[in-house]
C-alpha cells in the first residue's frame, strides 16, 4: 500500500487555496486538510468536503482563523482528537489579506497591525502549532508561505503601488521563513511568490495600479501548477530558506 501524504492548506475557500486543495485532492493517497474561517458544518465547508478526490485520497475541512492567536493550536488539537492526525508532510500558509492601498504617510498604525496580524503573525503561529507534526513526517516535511514580490525590497521599483501595509507584512513573512529554515534541522521552509494571479486579491492590486482585471497575467491554474512543482522538488539544501516564484526562479529579498 502506498503511503499517504498529509497536506494542510489554509484559506481554501477560494482562489489559490481552493485550487491547491483541488489539485492535491485529485491525486492518489492524499489526505488534504482544508482550513477555513467558517464552521465545519457551514455551507462553504460542506462544499469543500464534496471536492472530487483521487484513489485513496480524502478531504478534511477544519475551522481556522489566521487572525486569531489561538486558532492554529485549536486547529491542530481538533485534527488530532477528531481525525487522529499524527503527522503532517506539507503545510501551506495561504490565508492572507490585502485591504489597504495607501502610501506610508497616509497609513494608520492599525493598517499595518491588521496586515501583520494575518500575513506575518498568522504563518508564525501556524508554524509553531504544526512543527511537531511536520517533524514527525516520514517524508521531507515542507512549510510554504504564499508570499509576494511586493515584499521584496530589491524589487520595489518594479512595483510602485502604494500597498505599504501589505508589502511590509510580506517582507516580514519572508524574513521569518529564512529564520525558521535556520532553526529547523530538516524542515524545508520557503516563501513563494505565486505570480500576479487572477484572484480577487490580484484584481484589487490591478485596480490600485490603474489596470483592469483582464490585465492580471497569471491564471490560477498556472500559478498552482508552479507552486506544486516547487513543492515536489524543494530540498533543504537547494531551496529552503530562499525566496522563489512559481516559475522556479529565485527572487531577491
Amino acid at each position: 500500500m502506498s503511503s499517504t501524504t498529509t497536506v494542510l492548506i489554509t484559506g481554501t475557500k477560494a482562489g489559490i487555496g481552493k485550487a491547491l486543495l483541488e489539485t492535491f485532492a485529485a491525486g492518489s493517497n492524499h489526505t488534504v486538510i482544508a482550513a477555513i474561517r467558517d464552521a465545519v458544518d457551514s455551507s462553504p465547508a460542506n462544499s469543500l468536503s464534496a471536492t472530487p478526490v483521487g484513489a485513496g485520497s480524502k478531504v478534511i475541512v477544519a475551522q481556522y482563523d489566521a487572525g486569531s492567536e489561538t486558532s492554529a493550536e485549536k486547529l491542530i488539537s481538533y485534527l488530532k482528537s477528531t481525525y487522529g492526525i499524527q503527522s503532517l508532510d506539507i503545510v501551506i500558509a495561504n490565508a492572507g489579506i490585502l485591504r489597504h492601498s495607501k502610501p506610508v504617510k497616509y497609513s494608520a498604525a492599525d493598517d499595518f497591525i491588521e496586515h501583520f496580524r494575518i500575513n506575518t503573525v498568522g504563518p508564525i503561529l501556524l508554524y509553531k502549532a504544526t512543527t511537531d507534526l511536520l517533524n514527525a513526517s516520514k517524508q521531507t516535511p515542507k512549510f510554504f508561505i504564499i508570499s509576494s514580490t511586493l515584499g521584496s525590497n530589491a524589487k520595489m521599483d518594479g512595483y510602485p503601488m502604494p500597498l505599504s501595509a501589505y508589502g511590509t507584512s510580506k517582507a516580514a513573512a519572508n524574513w521569518i521563513a529564512g529564520k525558521i529554515h535556520r532553526e529547523e534541522e530538516k524542515l524545508v521552509v520557503i516563501p513563494i511568490q505565486p505570480g500576479w494571479v487572477q484572484t480577487s486579491m490580484g484584481e484589487k492590486a490591478a485596480e490600485v495600479a490603474g489596470m483592469s482585471a483582464s490585465d492580471v497575467p497569471v491564471t490560477i491554474k498556472d500559478s498552482v501548477h508552479g507552486i506544486v512543482s516547487m513543492l515536489d522538488k524543494a530540498t533543504k539544501a537547494e531551496h529552503s530558506g530562499r525566496f522563489w516564484d512559481q516559475e522556479g526562479n529565485e527572487l531577491p529579498w
